[in-house]
């Protein structure tokens, strides 16, 4: 009797195995385009408003590295049984940024808004049935972001705020009020696990003295699904960005940043992050936002844009197989233009 006969058996199964492996994985990174303009796709599909099927797992060799998300950073309750679809809400509130998110029993906030937006954010997060806060992240220290954020912190008593930048004086006082621990991040933090989401620190990796390039960047990523989340980025971070968003696949949602300025959202960083759908924050304002240059570099990019001005308070569900569902408080149509972006005002 040959001892080598199942051996050559077992090594020709092997063979067979990892052929058919790498067909498919051959076949899943070919559904990652992004549009005529990004990572040599061959034509991805814009979002909307018809429901979105479940995103195809990611290939292992375009995944970035996830660090294992810290079991204390930020958690909450929300890990157990409960949890079952994470709800990212972007707030209308004006000329100013707030965004909300739900997963299971954690809520969190990423900015608060200008002053005078209080209950605009508190009307969103009873909506979301939130009675307590376990965590907000500030983006940066602009009163656009923040001017509604002591009065939030104080009433709704998240456990931790993550900052990139030393806070100011009103949210160090809000955070003591409310017993809240100031954590600062940067791009390489611990990963955290919010709810059935998990959200890493992608800028920035050093502060340059520029609030706006010094904005903390968070990619929440849910049942597979990409949230970009980037303050008012812009310059050398912003490109940093891109390159690690270059690595995945691509973004389901891209908070656009700076509120559609001319400044950030260049049409490399969107070959790069390869957004899916753009909600753009902005109200009525004297800087011209969002500028016609942005909207055209995003539509170039295959994204479909949303801005709060025309369709109010936008909120995107991913259920916990992936699929995702789009929500409205006004218009529910796409913006086309400049002047359709203000709501046509």
């Amino acid at each position: 009797m040959n001892d080598d006969v199942p051996m050559e058996r077992s090594r020709g199964r092997a063979a067979r195995a990892g052929i058919a492996l790498a067909t498919v994985l051959v076949a899943v990174s070919s559904l990652w385009g992004c549009g005529a303009t990004g990572r040599g796709g061959t034509g991805g599909t814009s979002g909307g408003s018809s429901p979105v099927q479940p995103s195809p797992s990611a290939s292992p060799s375009k995944t970035p590295h996830t660090p294992k998300p810290s079991p204390t950073a930020g958690q909450g309750a929300g890990t157990g049984p409960a949890v079952r679809a994470t709800r990212v809400v972007f707030i209308d509130v004006g000329q100013g940024d707030a965004a909300a998110v739900r997963s299971g029993r954690w809520s969190g906030l990423i900015d608060g808004g200008p002053a005078g937006s209080e209950e605009a954010v508190e009307a969103a997060l009873r909506r979301l049935g939130v009675r307590r806060l376990s965590a907000v992240a500030v983006s940066h220290m602009h009163a656009d972001h923040i001017g509604a954020l002591p009065h939030l912190i104080e009433e709704w008593r998240p456990r931790v705020v993550y900052v990139a930048a030393r806070p100011t004086a009103a949210l160090r006082s809000a955070c003591s009020a409310a017993g809240a621990r100031v954590t600062r991040v940067a791009k390489g933090s611990p990963a955290m696990r919010w709810g059935a989401a998990t959200a890493r620190v992608l800028s920035p990796a050093s502060l340059s003295g520029d609030a706006n390039e010094d904005s903390m960047v968070v990619l929440l990523v849910a049942a597979g699904r990409r949230f970009l989340f980037t303050g008012d980025c812009t310059g050398p971070n912003e490109a940093a960005v891109g390159l690690t968003c270059a690595r995945g696949p691509p973004l389901t949602v891209l908070k656009v940043a700076h509120h559609g300025s001319r400044y950030s959202t260049s049409s490399t960083f969107l070959v790069d992050a390869c957004p899916k759908s753009a909600v753009i924050s902005v109200g009525p304002n004297s800087y011209g936002h969002p500028t016609a240059g942005a909207l055209g570099r995003l539509r170039r990019a295959g994204a479909t844009v949303y801005t709060t001005w025309k369709n109010g308070t936008i909120t995107f569900t991913v259920g916990a197989n992936g699929a995702l569902k789009r929500s409205f408080t006004r218009s529910p149509q796409r913006v086309k233009s400049r002047a359709d972006a203000r709501g046509g005002s």
